[in-house]
């Protein structure tokens, strides 16, 4: 008998410990709520059991939000399970004329572009190294016999969009590196890099060139030194404008200073860049480089064309996880394109998010959720904790569950949430994506907890107050809760 009521009383207690730990973690939820940080603002978040499918926290969970780069959970995965993890996209080389006995080409030669963000990626090859397929490409060249070319080269990129920015991208992003559009040809990650001599603080600087070089680079700046160690200037330009200009300010007394800023049109540079380069290895070229954008001429018939050699690039596990640690923005958009491109014959923005869509239909709940783009840089993405919860929960019962979690950032540990409640409860055992705007902070992801429990959660804030370094340790509380429940 005693020993039943010592059962009994185990059982209470263990079901007590698991109410209180419910709510325990909706307290951690309401008390960041009434913070005077989002008194004005707006959020959204939710926290669920996997193994029990249960909520744990709801704070206005279906009230959709920019979420920032969290978006990526949405395109990354959803490349991984229509694409496949080794799954590589091409860009093959056409000829549309005749290779004679003295190794002339007789006609142009033809770049087709297959979406391919990892052609001379920094993320990939080392600085030497970068423009290395361009060498690759010429001994292809040489390998049919090719000493010379009769014609042009030419880069196509029309089986994607020309769009050269997602819907609600906004002005102030797109010219800097982090907001360079992807399209059917990317190459250096879309990058142009801009050489600075700081003088003495409170001076002009002095623009030296870019690299890739540009002849027709139309820049303007106000860019000033200033006391200050880091990067403070920001470069300003639309998709295929070659009207740049800065602001801002740089570390005084540096030469060579470098600051990042978006590729204007990579389909053309990829040309110039490559036609430049068999010049200077003694190629002959009597045409000039090209973009088709730019030739206004009917889509090429590639079945009446020869193909010389088909180069494939990096394989989609690799890019997803570079994507998800380092939120990189071209890689998760070049995944959208691709998705819209296998499944639908086109790669755009539009069509990668239709794909998507299709894909969960009838999977999961996405109920007001409102997709632009696949990064997350759109101030036009509304999406909610809720729609975010059942996507990973989705992806918690895949197949793919364990593949997906090894691309995400590791709180404590490692990508973009190194710095994550380091030395605390939540270090190693939070699994996410992070996402950071001008006025939003939002995270999403898995979280293994001490006791062995599977959780996934979202928390997503827009206009808040005060500094982005607080409101962070503040989730943080929540983050060590719910590693703790």
């Amino acid at each position: 008998m005693q020993k039943y009521r010592f059962f009994s009383l185990f059982f209470v207690l263990f079901l007590l410990g698991d109410f209180v730990a419910q709510i325990s973690l909706q307290k951690f939820t309401d008390d960041f709520k009434n913070l005077s940080e989002n008194k004005f603002g707006s959020l959204s978040i939710a926290i669920i059991d996997l193994d029990r499918d249960s909520v744990l926290a709801d704070v206005h969970a279906e009230k959709t939000l920019m979420c920032a780069s969290t978006a990526k959970l949405f395109s990354t995965f959803s490349a991984l399970e229509i694409l496949g993890a080794d799954y590589k996209p091409k860009t093959r080389i056409y000829t549309n004329g005749f290779i004679d006995k003295n190794g002339v080409l007789t006609g142009d030669l033809i770049i087709r572009g297959g979406g391919d963000v990892t052609l001379g990626s920094k993320y990939f090859y080392e600085e030497e190294l970068d423009f290395g397929f361009m060498s690759l490409w010429m001994d292809q060249l040489r390998a049919h016999g090719i000493r010379s070319i009769q014609g042009n080269i030419i880069t196509d990129g029309s089986d994607f969009s020309y769009a050269g920015a997602p819907d609600g991208w906004d002005w102030s992003d797109m010219g800097n590196y982090y907001g360079a559009g992807a399209s059917g040809i990317n190459f250096y990650d879309n990058t142009v890099k801009y050489y600075f001599d700081t003088p003495s603080t409170g001076e002009k600087v002095k623009f030296k060139g870019t690299f890739p070089l540009d002849s027709m680079l139309k820049f303007r700046h106000t860019i000033k030194s200033a006391n200050i160690r880091n990067d403070r200037s920001y470069l300003y330009g639309a998709p295929y404008s070659q009207d740049r200009f800065g602001i801002g300010s740089l570390p005084s007394n540096r030469t060579d200073f470098v600051v990042k800023g978006s590729m204007h049109d990579p389909e053309y540079m990829l040309a110039n860049e490559f036609y430049g380069f068999l010049r200077d290895s003694n190629f002959h070229i009597s045409g000039s480089a090209r973009g088709n954008r730019l030739l206004n001429q009917p889509k090429m018939m590639y079945d009446s064309l020869t193909l010389l050699y088909t180069h494939k690039g990096q394989n989609l596990f690799d890019i997803i996880k570079l994507t998800n640690e380092k939120s990189i923005n071209l890689f998760a958009e070049g995944m959208l394109n691709l998705i819209g491109f296998e499944q639908n014959s086109y790669g755009s923005t539009e069509s990668g998010i239709r794909a998507i869509y299709k894909n969960f239909e009838g999977k999961i709940d996405l109920s007001g959720m409102d997709l632009k783009d696949g990064s997350g840089l759109s101030r036009k993405n509304a999406v909610s904790a809720r729609n975010f919860v059942n996507l990973l929960s989705y992806i918690h019962c895949s197949s793919l569950n364990d593949t997906f979690r090894s691309t995400l950032a590791v709180a404590g540990k490692s990508g973009t949430l190194k710095n994550i409640c380091r030395s605390q409860p939540a270090s190693g055992r939070i699994f996410a994506k992070s996402g950071t705007l001008s006025n939003v902070k939002a995270y999403a992801g898995f979280v293994k907890t001490m006791t062995g429990k599977n959780l996934a959660f979202a928390l997503i804030v827009n206009n808040f107050e005060g500094s982005r370094y607080q409101l962070v340790k503040k989730m943080e509380r929540i983050f060590n809760a719910m590693a703790s429940y």
